[in-house]
């Protein structure tokens, strides 16, 4: 389980906020916001769990979450873990395997095969569940490959 997983359809105690702007990359902001979709976590939920996360020191070390004083919240009910792991944090770089679509993307958006419509290649996910299914299920499904293709050239023509 990731780090933000853990904390997918949980709310967080309300407190005053600040408002935090970051500039990333287009594509990195894609992709973690189809993931935080998926964990049906709004991006800010993870943006402070992370910074939450990097503030108290904790870092996943040699397979083990070295934690301190970290509070999870499962359903309002709040765990705190006092156990501290010293050992040196070493950071390693794994290649996921995570479905992207930019091979499908023209002008950073995608064809929807079901309503016909090009949207948002961020708000994609978002819209593939109005049709109760997947950004991958779509466009990995046999049945749908004729229509993007369609869809894509159609698009590519206009330009």
């Amino acid at each position: 389980m990731t780090y933000l997983e853990q904390f997918a359809r949980n709310r967080r105690r309300r407190e005053k906020t600040e408002v935090l702007t970051a500039r990333i990359p287009e594509s990195l902001y894609g992709d973690f916001k189809g993931y935080c979709d998926e964990l049906n976590l709004s991006i800010s939920e993870a943006v402070c769990l992370l910074v939450e996360r990097e503030m108290a020191g904790n870092e996943r070390v040699s397979g083990e979450l070295a934690i301190t004083d970290e509070y999870k919240m499962n359903d309002d009910v709040v765990n705190v873990n006092t156990e501290v792991v010293n050992k040196v944090a070493k950071r390693s770089h794994s290649n996921t395997n995570r479905f992207v679509t930019t091979q499908w993307q023209v002008d950073a958006q995608l064809p929807c095969p079901y309503c016909g419509q090009w949207l948002a290649a961020t708000n994609f996910a978002r819209h593939a569940k109005r049709h109760l299914t997947t950004t991958q299920d779509i466009f990995t499904n046999e049945r749908f490959r004729e229509k993007i293709k369609e869809m894509i050239q159609t698009k590519k023509a206009e330009k």
